[in-house]
C-alpha cells in the first residue's frame, strides 16, 4: 500500500511571533497568512524491511528494526517522532521532500508535520479533520520532537487559503478571509518571494527573545504588541481589498520584527530590500522568524517582474508560487 500527502507552505503577511505560547497565552496572538503552491510531500509505503525514513532533499536516511527503536532527536527528528507516534503494523518506509529550500521561513517544518500526520493516519485507516491534523502536527513537533515555535504553520498547511488565525493557548480560531476577487488576483500576481539564503535564526535566539519577554523587557513587549496590531489591521485591509494598506502594514510589521532581536535583518536581506524597493516594491517583510530565509515583497501593479529581476541580480532565488486554497490533501496512487 502507498499513501501520498502534500501540505502547502505559507507566507505570513503579519502577526508572526505572536502565535508562540509565551505571548499567545497571556495576551492572545493573531496571524494573517496565505498558503502557497510550494509543498512538502510525504509518502508512506508498507512492506520492505524494518522502518526506513528518507528525506530526499537533505540526502538523509535513517533505518530501525522497529518504530519504537527510533529516538525523536538529532537527524530527521520529526520523521522519527511521526514514525513512533503513528507506527504501522509491520515494516514501512516514510519518504519526504520539499519544494522550497531549507530555512526558507515559509513554515516548512510545520507543513512537514502536517503532511506526515495526514499520510500516516490515512495509512492507518483513521480520519482526521484538517484542524485536528494541525493540532496533532503541532504536538508532534513541539512535544515529541521538542522544537520551540508557534502554531500558525500547522494551521496554514492543514487549512490552506488566506487565514486570520487567533491564538489564546491552547485554543486556536481560524477564519478564512474572503478578499474581493480583483484584490485576491492582484495580491497573488504581485507577491514576490525572494530567498536570501537559509535562516540563521537559531533555537537559542528564539529562547532569548522569549526569556526577555517573560522577564518584562518593555522593548520586546512593545514590538510584539505592534506585530499583533499589524495583523488585526491587515485583516480589515484585505477584506476591503486595500493592497496599499496591506503593503504599509507589511512594512510596519517588519520594523517591529527587527526590534525583537539583533541580527533579524542580514546584510543580504538589506541589500535585497533596497533593490526591491528601487524596482517598484511597496511592501517588504521577512517570512518566518527572520535572519535569512525569504523576503515577501508586494510589488506595485505591473512591477513584479522588475522586482524579481532586481532581487535576482543581487543573489536572490525567486520562488514562483500562486495561492493554495485546498490545504493538506492525501491520496492513494492508482495502479499502473
Amino acid at each position: 500500500m502507498i499513501v501520498r500527502a502534500r501540505a502547502p507552505l505559507r507566507v505570513d503577511l503579519a502577526g508572526g511571533w505572536t502565535d508562540v505560547a509565551p505571548y499567545a497565552g497571556p495576551r492572545g496572538g493573531v496571524v494573517v497568512n496565505v498558503a502557497v503552491t510550494l509543498y512538502v510531500h510525504a509518502m508512506v509505503e508498507t512492506g520492505g524491511e524494518g522502518v526506513q525514513l528518507h528525506a530526499l532533499d537533505l540526502g538523509a536516511h535513517v533505518t530501525a528494526r522497529r518504530a519504537a527503536d527510533l529516538r525523536p532527536d538529532g537527524e530527521l527528528a520529526l520523521l522519527k517522532a511521526a514514525a513512533r507516534r503513528y507506527a504501522l503494523d509491520g515494516s514501512f518506509s516514510l519518504t519526504v521532500r520539499s519544494d522550497a529550500p531549507p530555512g526558507s521561513g515559509l513554515g516548512g517544518s510545520g507543513a512537514l508535520g502536517v503532511a506526515l500526520v495526514a499520510a500516516l493516519t490515512t495509512a492507518r485507516g483513521e480520519r482526521r479533520l484538517a484542524a485536528e491534523v494541525a493540532a496533532d502536527a503541532f504536538e508532534l513537533e513541539r512535544v515529541d520532537a521538542g522544537v520551540m515555535g508557534g502554531k500558525q504553520d500547522q494551521y496554514a498547511a492543514a487549512l490552506g487559503g488566506t487565514q486570520y488565525l487567533a491564538f489564546r493557548d491552547p485554543a486556536v480560531t481560524a477564519t478564512r478571509l474572503r478578499l474581493p476577487p480583483a484584490a485576491f488576483r492582484e495580491l497573488e500576481q504581485s507577491l514576490v518571494l525572494g530567498y536570501s539564503g537559509a535562516t540563521r535564526f537559531s533555537d537559542a535566539t528564539h529562547r532569548r527573545v522569549w526569556q526577555a519577554f517573560e522577564a518584562g523587557d518593555g522593548a520586546v513587549a512593545r514590538a510584539l504588541d505592534g506585530i499583533k496590531g499589524c495583523a488585526v489591521a491587515m485583516r480589515e485591509a484585505l477584506v476591503r481589498g486595500d493592497l496599499g494598506e496591506t503593503a504599509r502594514l507589511m512594512n510596519e510589521n517588519w520594523r517591529h520584527q527587527q526590534a525583537l532581536a539583533e541580527g533579524m535583518q542580514t546584510e543580504t536581506m538589506a541589500t535585497l530590500e533596497r533593490a526591491a524597493r528601487e524596482a517598484g516594491a511597496d511592501g517588504v517583510k521577512a517570512c518566518g522568524a527572520g535572519a535569512g530565509g525569504c523576503l515577501a515583497v508586494l510589488a506595485r501593479p505591473g512591477r513584479e517582474l522588475d522586482v524579481a529581476a532586481a532581487m535576482r541580480a543581487h543573489g536572490a532565488t525567486i520562488l514562483r508560487a500562486t495561492f493554495d486554497t485546498a490545504g493538506v490533501v492525501t491520496w492513494t496512487p492508482t495502479p499502473r
